[in-house]
């Protein structure tokens, strides 16, 4: 049996040339504890043009403004705990009715308090940049939350200038409900809500809500466009460090032909 010092001279030193960073987006997510969706659906996102490191915050799973006001307390620490020693590109925050109650600015400065002068967005965020680059004006809303939180969405939206021709709520009173909403749900809703509601969109809320796979076959059904919270995510973080999001087959958002042609970002964005 050889002792620490015999085991020294046993030891053989050898070298290493740095190699770079992989050459594709870096995004740390910060995701809630009751999210059973994002990562499936980013993972389908990704390919080989970014790259995802995420943690996670506690929340209680109660549909309420104050359970999801209180989930702000954890998301600095929960961005501290990404990738140590790896530098972000972008930092991203997935709750949508959290980003909505606790306030966009909030979530960003939180996400970066540690992270330097890098982008933040979160889905409230980049559901908003998402319908002005699709042009869209009248959004019709799928909501899975209670009345109270859908009336904040409702404000924020019309403060920002967008009209909502209609609301769909499901109003599920836990997080981890959401996650159980069936595709034929979300079908039967929208033939239900949009006939003569002169949408240009369609905004399918909640990063918890499995709708992703379904925003192609939605889009043909109906002829509009749809985007989740999700899939608006994923978007404008990548247009938030002048990338293309390329993810054919997820809705027009995601598979667009086109040169990034709205703001590039600023501190405002998240007023």
């Amino acid at each position: 049996m050889l002792t620490l010092d015999d085991f020294k001279t046993f030891e053989t030193p050898v070298s290493y040339l740095p190699d770079a960073r992989i050459q594709r987006v870096h995004i740390g997510l910060v995701q809630l504890s009751t999210d059973h969706s994002l990562e499936m659906d980013w993972a389908k996102l990704l390919g080989t043009q970014a790259a995802v490191f995420s943690s996670r915050v506690f929340y209680s799973s109660e549909m309420t403004p104050t359970a999801l006001e209180q989930i702000a307390v954890g998301i600095s620490t929960a961005s501290d705990l990404i990738a140590t020693g790896l530098p972000m590109d972008v930092m991203a925050f997935g709750c949508t009715s959290a980003s909505i109650i606790i306030g966009e600015k909030k979530v960003a400065n939180l996400l970066t308090a540690k992270r330097g002068a890098i982008p933040a967005t979160n889905p409230w965020t980049a559901a908003q940049a998402a319908f002005r680059h699709l042009g869209a004006t009248k959004i019709a809303v799928f909501s899975p939350y209670t009345t109270e939180v859908n009336f904040s969405l409702y404000q924020q939206l019309t403060a920002a200038g967008f009209q909502v021709s209609v609301l769909g709520s499901l109003g599920i009173e836990q997080d981890t409900d959401i996650t159980l909403v069936s595709k034929a749900s979300m079908f039967e809703a929208l033939k239900q809500l949009l006939p003569n509601s002169g949408a240009d969109l369609v905004f399918m809320s909640c990063t918890n809500l499995r709708v992703l796979d379904h925003i192609q076959e939605l889009e043909d059904t109906f002829d509009i466009p749809v985007v989740s919270s999700s899939s608006a995510m994923f978007w404008h973080a990548m247009h938030l460090v002048g990338k293309k999001a390329q993810c054919p087959g997820y809705g027009r958002l995601l598979n667009e032909g086109l040169e990034v042609d709205d703001q590039p970002y600023s501190a405002d964005m998240n007023q």
